[in-house]
C-alpha cells in the first residue's frame, strides 16, 4: 500500500519550491511516485497494488490511468493514524494475511527492503519497520493476525509527523506485546538540504533520475 497524492504544482513538495520551482517539484515528485509504485506493482507472489491518496477531483481517474492495474484508494480524513489505520483494516477485511504500508517521499528506498519487510512478516514478526532519519518511518507491515489490536499502532493521541514517533511506535508496540522486526533505516526527501544525497543514491533507470536531470536543466 503506497500513501501518495495527485502531484499538483504548488500544493506539492512545497519544501523544494525555493530551489526547483513548482512545476519542478512536482514534476520530481511525480516521478517519486512513480517509482512507488513500479515496485509496488513488480510484486510477485499475488501481492496487490493499492495507492491510497487524498480526495481531489479527477484523483481516480487520473491515476489509475498511470498506474493500470493498482488500486486507488481514497484516504479518508484525520490523522495519519486514521488513515493508516483505514488502509490496514481494509486489508485484512478484504482477506489479506499480511499488509504494507509505504510513503511516497522516499525515491531511493530500496526495492529490496520490501521483499525483506515480507519475509520478517512470514517468518513470524508481528511488526517491521524501517525507520527514516527524520524519526519516523518510511515503512510499517503488520500481519493479520495482530489485527485489530494493533491499531493502537495509530493512535490520534501518537506523534505524527514529529521526530519521536518512531521511539513511540517502538514502545507502544512493546506494550502490545508484539513481536519487533526492524529494517535498515532510510531517509525521506523534504527538503533542499536532501537533495545532494538524492543525487548521490538515486539509480540512473529510475523516473527520479530523468525527472532530476529534467529539473536540474530548468533551474540552471
Amino acid at each position: 500500500m503506497v500513501f501518495g497524492r495527485l502531484p499538483e504544482p504548488g500544493r506539492t513538495k512545497t519544501r523544494l519550491i525555493p530551489g526547483l520551482g513548482a512545476e519542478g517539484a512536482a514534476l520530481l515528485y511525480q516521478a517519486f511516485l512513480d517509482d512507488a509504485m513500479a515496485v509496488s506493482q513488480r510484486a510477485d507472489r499475488g501481492i496487490e497494488s493499492e495507492l491510497w491518496v487524498p480526495h481531489r477531483p479527477g484523483a481516480v481517474a487520473t491515476l489509475a490511468a498511470r498506474y493500470p492495474g493498482a488500486r486507488i484508494r481514497i484516504q479518508p480524513g484525520g490523522s495519519l493514524g486514521d488513515r493508516l489505520r483505514a488502509a490496514f483494516d481494509r486489508a485484512f477485511t478484504e482477506g489479506c494475511q499480511a499488509a504494507v504500508a509505504q510513503g511516497s517521499d522516499h525515491p531511493t528506498l530500496p526495492p529490496a527492503f520490501l521483499a525483506q519487510a515480507r519475509m520478517a512478516l512470514e517468518s513470524g514478526a508481528d511488526i517491521v519497520v524501517c525507520p527514516a532519519a527524520d524519526g519516523g518511518y518510511c515503512l510499517i507491515g503488520l500481519p493479520a493476525r495482530v489485527w485489530p489490536a494493533a491499531g493502537g499502532l495509530f493512535a490520534n493521541d501518537a506523534p505524527w509527523s514529529a521526530p519521536r514517533l518512531l521511539q513511540w511506535t517502538r514502545r507502544t508496540a512493546a506494550e502490545l506485546g508484539l513481536e519487533w522486526s526492524e529494517l535498515p533505516g532510510w531517509y525521506d526527501v523534504d527538503e533542499p538540504e536532501d537533495l545532494p544525497r538524492l543525487q548521490q543514491d538515486m539509480r540512473p533507470e529510475t523516473a527520479t533520475a530523468a525527472a532530476w536531470a529534467a529539473v536540474a536543466v530548468a533551474v540552471r
